[in-house]
């Protein structure tokens, strides 16, 4: 039977579990949106800038561990996604972006809004294909679903010429095909079990492959405890062991505090588990060291050896492994760790970065505001954050249970936050959300509310005010003390009104007394609220203070 291109095309997004896409509409791919209306099934997501509905797609993957989906016009639209596709790409998230593209006649005149697409994006993403030939519609989605999920995730780009889903073909929807994902040697596994019997100061390192399922969280805890194994995460992933449990040690995140790096340093095993360990975990490629001996699990040969002399490498899946690893009977086990398990634990309770609430004559210290968030959040809750020097307390001391999540941007991109609150609340409108971002990131994606409006997303968003792009801030006084500061004040709107005016129900902190009130406030409204903290900016990081930073480098 003869059918649009378009038809087929929306199909096949339905055999593979697409329920939910986010887009800003664009006259290049009008066919699948008039497609959607006779095939009811896929919920489209609206917001109001392409970058809010990339970043949106990559939490919905995070929330699902499935392909997040964003639909995009040519150009201006591809480009302004481009951010969300980096982060997935850097985070290892799956994502699958539509870009609508001009007819096929008009390719090679520069025609408005033209772009080589494929390459514009083969450098961030895992691969990137347009359909020139309409037949091939149902098999290049397929395709695109299959490289995004599998292996290590990442993000897939597929344009479409607008002439391509308006074009009549004979041809069917394709159903998606399950990868078993490669399973870990025995015999390997047994090797890493020796390995850990037999070592001191062993620690485990586990990253986004693990992140949202929550079978291998439950695993990653039975390994703890098993070989006595303390418990480093990750940058954004520090949710996957509860923080009160014995074994957990810290966060790989930006400046860890110096106890944290010496659970990481003084280690003589580093086991590390679905991650590449590219970028920050790594402490600038000083973990692991040549001193240390380094076990890698990854589910892609590609990327194993690529960045550390790795001592042994085992190409599995990483919930595969930490299973085997959980059932092996290893008389050998080192039951003297437990001072070195307890020794990283204490240094993650106790260091610069835990200590009391500072004080401060320019506003409040954000430890008040996680702490309180500590106390009041349930069990079940889902922090989102965007980046800035801010994150450095909710990294440090939220006190996070492995049946929350954390959805950050492995990248540290500005504009994550908001964007990813609503994909949450989207995806779990039961549950509390709360979205932690900056004044300089809210600015950057804070359309956004309009979104959460109109989908009724329950976002508790709260924002950090220092009236300071603070990361630069700190940096600047950092490498250039004797300067001015300079271009990093903010003119910024009264974020209550801001929010308000969206419709939000808005609050706003000045006084540590308000803290546990307010957040208990924000929580009970039914819908999108927000809470403006009127931060410090002299206490620049959860560990640092501005005149601190001057002293020390004058």
């Amino acid at each position: 039977m003869t059918k649009k291109a378009a038809s087929v095309f929306v199909q096949t997004l339905k055999n593979h579990g697409v329920d939910r896409f986010f887009c800003v509409p664009g006259e290049s791919y009008l066919s699948v949106m008039d497609e959607l209306l006779y095939s009811p099934g896929i919920e489209v997501v609206t917001c109001r800038h392409e970058g809010g509905a990339g970043f949106m797609a990559v939490a919905d993957a995070k929330c699902t561990g499935k392909a997040g989906v964003a639909f995009v016009s040519r150009g201006p639209g591809a480009t302004n996604a481009s951010i969300s596709v980096h982060s997935a790409q850097q985070g290892g998230i799956p994502m699958v972006l539509f870009i609508g593209q001009i007819n096929r006649i008009s390719t090679g005149k520069m025609h408005l809004q033209e772009m080589d697409f494929i390459k514009t994006f083969s450098d961030m993403a895992k691969h990137v294909e347009q359909i020139n030939t309409p037949s091939e519609i149902a098999n290049v989605t397929a395709r695109a679903f299959h490289i995004a999920e599998n292996g290590i995730p990442g993000p897939v780009v597929i344009a479409i010429p607008t002439d391509v889903l308006e074009t009549k073909v004979e041809i069917n929807d394709v159903k998606q095909i399950k990868i078993n994902p490669p399973l870990a040697f025995p015999d390997k596994v047994k090797e890493v079990s020796n390995i850990l019997a037999n070592a001191k100061k062993p620690v485990l390192v586990v990253g986004g492959q693990i992140h949202t399922s929550n079978n291998a969280r439950e695993l990653v805890k039975i390994v703890a405890d098993k070989y006595n194994l303390p418990v480093l995460c990750t940058y954004e992933h520090q949710d996957i062991l509860s923080h009160d449990h014995p074994s957990y040690a810290g966060e790989l995140g930006l400046r860890p505090p110096e106890p944290i790096r010496k659970n990481a340093l003084e280690a003589d095993v580093v086991l590390v588990v679905g991650h590449r360990f590219n970028g920050v975990p790594n402490m600038a490629y000083k973990f692991p060291s040549p001193n240390q001996t380094f076990v890698h699990v990854l589910p892609d040969p590609n990327s194993i050896g690529k960045i550390f002399r790795t001592d042994l490498s085992i190409v599995a899946d990483s919930e595969n492994f930490l299973e085997q690893l959980s059932e092996i009977e290893n008389k050998n086990v080192n039951n003297n760790r437990k001072e070195w398990v307890n020794l990283c634990h204490q240094r993650y309770l106790k260091n610069n970065a835990t200590l009391p609430p500072r004080n401060a004559n320019d506003g409040l210290d954000f430890a008040h505001l996680i702490d309180g968030l500590g106390k009041l959040a349930p069990e079940d809750s889902i922090i989102t954050n965007d980046a800035g020097n801010f994150t450095s307390w909710m990294h440090h001391r939220f006190p996070f249970k492995s049946s929350m999540k954390l959805i950050g941007s492995e990248i540290g991109a500005m504009g994550m936050g908001i964007p990813a609150g609503i994909a949450a609340a989207l995806r779990f409108p039961s549950k509390q959300v709360f979205s932690l971002v900056g004044d300089g990131g809210a600015l950057m994606t804070g359309s956004e509310l309009a979104t959460a409006v109109a989908q009724k997303a329950k976002i508790r968003v709260i924002v950090a005010n220092n009236q300071h792009y603070g990361t630069i801030r700190y940096h600047q006084e950092l490498h250039f003390p004797t300067r001015h500061h300079y271009a990093t004040n903010l003119v910024n709107p009264d974020f209550a009104k801001y929010g308000e005016s969206f419709g939000l129900i808005c609050f706003t902190i000045e006084k540590v007394e308000d803290v546990i009130p307010t957040i208990q406030k924000a929580m009970n409204v039914d819908g999108p609220s927000l809470i403006e903290f009127k931060m410090s900016l002299e206490l620049n990081t959860s560990t640092t203070t501005i005149t601190e930073l001057q002293i020390n480098k004058s």
